[in-house]
Formats: structure tokens, C-alpha cells, sequence
């Protein structure tokens, strides 16, 4: 189980740490009781993905090293893992293109999912909403990792967003704010440190309101529907008629950064 430290990002400049939890959960399972006898099995390398596939692999080598590997194994398997992380990815793209294709031809508003993905694609996790809202009220649905997002500047909204998660969840809200049959859904956990502020920056980045549903393991989905069929109706998608949002990348309808702090 690795120690993942950080992760990839196209900005150098700034940070991309993963929250306390991802960060320190290995060694927490390590010291669960349930777990004591096994304390010697546990293998816990620590993990930079933001500082490239070089260093990745010099930080997987006492592993590979452990089982035998040589390292020339050592290194194909870092690379095929590489690899097959760009065409996962490269996947996701594709058909989140399609998806916004078909939404533009056809005229229709979608729902992007924002959060983490262990939030947004866990049934378990998030009571599988996401199907709900597509087999219950018909809503067009996108994960934001489906999202073309690389790239998109989010300074305005926040110039050290040094959360991993954080920047990917503003860029792909600055994204929905540059398409107007778009809305967000905010998907979070109880208890995220890092989701409750940056949720706060969200509605500057997609410019527009948005609806949060938080998850605590204990809840069933009659009160989320309810909040959900609340904010569909709300914006216009029993109706098949958007409701026009002011939509700035510049100025969001909720006050500026510097007026917050000012008051």
C-alpha cells in the first residue's frame, strides 16, 4: 500500500499534495489492532508522482528488489504501468468528448460530478447517485475526470491551491463555467478537511450556484433525492429549459476574493 505523497500536475509551481489521510492511511492500517500480527507484512513505499516517472521508479525499487526483479523488469513494469495509466486516461477523455458532443447536438443539459474520485465513482460511497439521477430523472451525467481540464488556470479563483484535488475540482468547475448546458453537482465526504473550504472557492470557479451532497456512510437517499430533484427542478432540467446563469471566468456572482477578506 503506498504512501502517496502528492500527485501529478501540470502546474510546477504550485503544490499538489494529497490530503492527511490519503497521505498517512497506510500507517494507520499498519497500527490497527486487527491488523497487529500482520505488521511485518505490510510494504509502504513512499510515493512523488508529481516529480515524474524517473523518480517513480527509484522510489519502487526496493520493492521490485524485494521480489527478485532485475532491473531491467523493474523498469518495463514502471513504464507498462505508466502506459497504461495514459490510456486509461486518454479513454476517460474520449468519452467525455463524446458525451459533450451528443449534450451539444441534441441541445441538452448534463450534471458534471465534482469531488474525488473515490467519492464520485464508489456506489458504496455516494449511495450510487449518479445512476439515480440518470435512471430515476433521466439526467445526462459526467464525471469530472471525464473533463478536458488540463491546463485551465484557476489563479483567479485561488493562486495556491496546493490541494491535488482541490485544482482538478476548480478546473473542472471553471469548465462547466464556460459551457451553459452544464451544472454541478458537488460530491464530498464527512469529515474532508481539504472539501470544506475549497467547496468554497467552487461557486467562483463555475460561476453559478451548485448543489454539495455530503456523505457520511450512515444516511439512505431519501433526503438526498429530495435535495437533488430540488436543485434539478430549480435549474431547468425537468423543463428542458436552462436557466440563464450570468456566467464569468472573470467575476463570479459571489464576491471577489479581496472583498472577502476586506470584510
Amino acid at each position: 500500500m503506498p504512501n502517496m505523497i502528492d500527485g501529478e500536475t501540470e502546474f510546477p509551481e504550485t503544490n499538489s499534495m494529497l490530503c492527511p489521510w490519503g497521505q498517512t492511511m497506510p500507517f494507520v492500517f499498519r497500527a490497527a489492532p486487527k491488523f497487529e500480527s500482520l505488521a511485518d507484512k505490510w510494504i509502504l513505499p513512499t510515493l512523488h508522482p508529481r516529480r515524474g516517472e524517473v523518480v517513480i521508479e527509484r522510489e519502487l525499487w526496493p520493492v521490485s528488489e524485494m521480489f527478485g526483479a532485475s532491473v531491467g523488469q523493474h523498469r518495463r513494469a514502471v513504464n507498462a504501468g505508466y502506459e497504461a495509466t495514459r490510456r486509461f486516461r486518454a479513454r476517460l477523455l474520449a468519452l467525455g468528448q463524446e458525451a459533450l458532443a451528443i449534450l451539444r447536438a441534441k441541445d441538452e443539459m448534463g450534471i458534471v460530478l465534482l469531488g474525488r474520485s473515490y467519492n464520485v465513482n464508489d456506489p458504496g460511497t455516494n449511495l450510487n447517485v449518479p445512476t439515480k439521477l440518470r435512471t430515476l430523472y433521466g439526467t445526462n451525467v459526467i464525471p469530472m475526470d471525464c473533463l478536458p481540464i488540463v491546463g485551465i488556470d484557476i489563479k483567479d479563483v485561488n493562486d495556491n491551491m496546493y490541494w491535488n484535488y482541490g485544482r482538478k475540482i476548480l478546473q473542472a468547475a471553471r469548465f462547466v463555467s464556460r459551457q451553459p448546458n452544464l451544472r454541478v453537482i458537488y460530491i464530498t465526504n464527512f469529515k474532508c478537511g481539504p472539501d470544506s473550504y475549497i467547496k468554497h472557492y467552487t461557486k467562483d470557479a463555475a460561476g453559478g450556484p451548485f448543489l454539495t451532497l455530503q456523505f457520511d456512510g450512515h444516511a439512505n437517499d431519501a433526503g438526498t433525492l429530495t435535495r437533488c430533484e430540488a436543485y434539478l427542478d430549480s435549474q431547468g432540467f425537468f423543463t428542458h429549459e436552462p436557466r440563464p446563469i450570468e456566467r464569468s471566468a472573470q467575476k463570479s456572482l459571489s464576491r471577489t476574493r479581496e472583498e472577502r477578506v476586506e470584510a
